[in-house]
This record gives structure tokens, sequence and C-alpha cells, in this order.
């Protein structure tokens, strides 16, 4: 697993945060072994510390971000940003046959990912690979990058893109078998709490009603749902649908927050209450 970490910095104080916190600790309450290639932060300090991951460090510093509210809900202002070093990347790598790959601002140049996912079996966020900052650092999403990402997964074995709504462009939630096949990858896309969209190529896509009934800090579900998203469908082999139901269940019990944020157990026993349905 390729990913970031970051620190956001709420009421002056600064909190872990990021894809490699958060994939890291929900791979943990899988209960899975699991490679975490991150650079060294206080994120990979507190990974070490965690049964079943084995955790590599390719660069350095976190992406830190600080946490502004507006009156349509939140902004994200770059503070600083962590490079990790590609050379490293893709010797900590070696002999992995299944990669995640999260980050959130373009920490590994795009242009390496044909490297990373040759022959192999991949999970990409495009999170890290649509953001930019602008000079004040504000953070924007450049959906029209989706594209030629895809592209550069092409040479893997089986490639899925998972991203949020708005981190797509309109056409791929509009019409995400058509853009599934364009892509050349299966498609991913959630729309925060709300249900999401399955669309594998070559095949109908699929509506996942999340559980009804939990609230709370909408802060790290998605990396969540990537995580367990990877797990079951890159490891135990489920079909992409049911990989997505099981990964609704993690992300949805993540924001109670409690530790830890799901079992397998719950998994499994709250894996029926999720609705899918296909999509006209």
């Amino acid at each position: 697993m390729v990913a970031s970490s970051t620190r956001d910095l709420v009421r002056g104080g600064a909190v872990l945060g990021g894809p490699a916190y958060y994939i890291g600790t929900a791979l943990h309450y899988v209960e899975v072994g699991a490679r975490v290639v991150t650079s060294a932060s206080p994120t990979s300090r507190y990974l070490r510390r965690l049964q079943w991951l084995d955790v590599v460090e390719v660069g350095y510093g976190d992406t830190v971000f600080r946490i502004e509210l507006t009156e349509g809900g939140r902004e994200l202002v770059l503070v600083s940003a962590s490079r990790l070093d590609p050379e490293s990347t893709a010797r900590a790598l070696e002999g992995f046959s299944k990669v995640v790959i999260s980050l959130t601002m373009r920490e590994l140049d795009p242009e390496f990912l044909p490297r990373v996912v040759a022959g192999r079996g991949v999970v990409v966020d495009v999170q890290g690979f649509v953001r930019a900052a602008e000079p004040s650092g504000r953070v924007v999403v450049e959906s029209a990058a989706a594209y030629p990402v895809a592209r550069l997964l092409r040479g893997a074995s089986y490639a899925v893109l998972r991203g949020e709504r708005t981190e797509f462009p309109r056409g791929c939630w509009e019409d995400p078998v058509g853009c599934a096949n364009e892509l050349g990858v299966d498609l991913v896309i959630t729309d925060g709490g709300r249900p999401l969209v399955v669309a594998p190529r070559g095949g109908g896509a699929y509506v996942v009603r999340p559980l009804e009934g939990v609230s709370g800090t909408p802060i790290g579900p998605g990396d969540v749902f990537t995580a367990v998203l990877s797990y079951y469908l890159l490891e135990e082999g489920l079909e992409l649908v049911d990989a997505a139901a099981l990964a609704s269940v993690a992300a949805t019990l993540k924001l109670q927050d409690r530790h830890p944020w799901f079992t397998r157990y719950e998994l499994s026993t709250l894996r029926p209450k999720v609705r899918v349905y296909g999509l006209r």
C-alpha cells in the first residue's frame, strides 16, 4: 500500500490523519498483514505500533492542511506537502502482486504510476491526483485529471479507480458504465454518506445504499472505505459490488469514532442491512 500521511491543524493543534493513518488502522482492524509505504512522520511511528502492519518509510514529513469552516461546509488550505521517493517506493513494493495507492496532494508523481501498477491488481483513490493548491494554499479539485490518471493504470492486471462524486467529471457519474468502459478501469464513485455507485467494466452499474441511523464525525470514512474495499476485493476475491457493500459498513461505523472503529464480525453481521440494487 502506498499512502500519504497528513496532519490537520484543528483549533491550534495538529492531529494525525490522511490515507496512511486511516487505511493502515482499518487494515489493522480487519486483521490483515499489509506493508504500508509512506513518509517518515508521526503517522508512520503510530502505525509501527499496530499489529499486522509492516511500515516502510520512503520520504519525509506530513502533508499539512488547515481546515477552515465555510458556509458551504469545510475548506482545506495546504500548509506544507510531503514527497515520496519514487525509487524507494518501487523497491518497497517488490514482491507484492496487489497494491492500494492513496495520496492527498500528488506526493508521488503521477507519471510514476505505470511502474507501480504494472502487472498488479490495484485500487487507486483518485483524490490525490485531482487535487491542486492555488497560490493562496486553497485546495481545489480538477476532476478532468481523472482521465489521464486512468490511462496510466492500463498496465495493471486489474484496476479500480475510487473517488468521491466531485472528483470525477460529470460524465462519469451520469453514465458510470460508459465511463468505466472508456477509461478501462472499474469505477467506485462515493458521495459522502449517500448511496454510492459501483460500475465494473463490461457490466451493469449498482447502487449501494449505506446503513441508516448512524451519525458522527465525517473525517476518515473515505479512506476506511478504500481499505476495506481493497482487502475484500483483492485479497478475499469478492465481487466488486460485494466488497463495496462491506466497505460501506466499515465507513459508516467509522463515523462513531470509537475504537475499534469496527470488527470483522460487525462487518459480516451488518452487511445484510446494506441495500444493493441495479442502476437504471
